[in-house]
């Protein structure tokens, strides 16, 4: 989710003082909020923390680090317009910036009329999204995925790309792992019934794959579907998730408080739910073992 426009940040990450001040001047008449880095190393430390609407570098020529930054940058948050600037007469490097990401380029020394035009330019790319709209208040998106767990990496790739680009990188890996971790049950435990000592000696005997088509084909498990559920409070600025399946559930409450008392053979397996709970400490289940929720702070 992206921020309201009267909040847009550009991060400058620019050698040249001449340049670095005209920049700043633009962004002031636009309304951004400005940061600036001295070198592309510190400018991907500052990505993670501030995850800037707009990037504008200097491609720091002979040495590859800016077209590393832009690259790096894009993978840390891809709705992020760059801009990158070089001496003129580079041509090639100018191309490589394009090929790495960069959606302008502009020689140095450049005119504050063409900084402030690519600054209009840049504003024009970011995606407009529920957070420039006013009046809407909540978004919800509903996901209904099958029993093939093969199928639940791409299914949470499309979800956080949809719901939370805006978060540092960190946090986008610990929101992966616990969504994988959490529909991977929902499809395994819940909806196919396979418990942790079937699916460890399934495994062993390497077995596993035949022992889910197995269930899959069996009519008392065929039609069952996880449902995943992410509710986007604008007003809060959190994001909120839950897995359902139509399982019979499982005692989650030894898995989430310290316990001596073993588990239960038939439950889900209890380390990727302890995990998730150290990752995101709202995340509780329903009486049933059911559903599970939790949510994630957004910038």
């Amino acid at each position: 989710m992206t921020r309201p426009a009267s909040s847009r940040t550009l991060l400058i990450v620019e050698p040249c003082a001449e340049t670095l001040a005209m920049v700043m001047e633009q962004a002031k008449m636009r309304g951004l909020s400005t940061l600036t880095a001295p070198d592309p190393q510190v400018a991907l430390a500052m990505m993670d923390m501030a995850s800037p609407d707009v990037l504008l570098t200097d491609l720091f020529l002979p040495q590859p680090d800016g077209f590393r930054l832009i690259r790096e940058a894009l993978k840390r948050s891809a709705r992020t317009a760059v801009i990158a600037t070089t001496e003129a007469g580079n041509e090639q490097a100018l191309l490589e910036a394009v090929r790495a990401g960069a959606g302008d380029c502009l020689y140095k020394p450049a005119l504050a009329e063409d900084l402030g035009m690519a600054l209009d330019r840049a504003l024009q790319r970011i995606p407009r999204t529920i957070d420039d709209v006013p009046g809407i208040e909540q978004l919800e998106y509903r996901l209904v995925i099958g029993s093939d767990p093969g199928d639940v990496e791409s299914c949470v790739t499309w979800l956080i790309e949809s719901t939370a680009m805006g978060l540092a990188e960190t946090q986008r890996l610990h929101l992966r792992t616990t969504l994988i971790e959490l529909i991977v049950n929902a499809v395994e435990h819940g909806s196919l019934e396979i418990f942790y000592h079937e699916k460890h000696e399934a495994l062993s005997t390497d077995r596993f794959e035949a022992l889910i088509e197995e269930r899959r084909r069996n009519p008392r498990f065929a039609t069952r579907r996880v449902i995943v559920r992410a509710l986007y409070d604008k007003l809060h600025r959190r994001m909120r998730y839950a897995i359902t399946d139509e399982g019979n559930g499982f005692t989650w409450n030894r898995f989430l408080t310290r316990s001596d008392q073993p588990c239960d053979s038939r439950d889900t397996n209890g380390r990727g739910v302890f995990l998730a709970k150290a990752f995101f400490p709202d995340l509780t289940y329903n009486e049933r073992g059911t559903e599970v929720t939790f949510s994630v702070a957004l910038p």
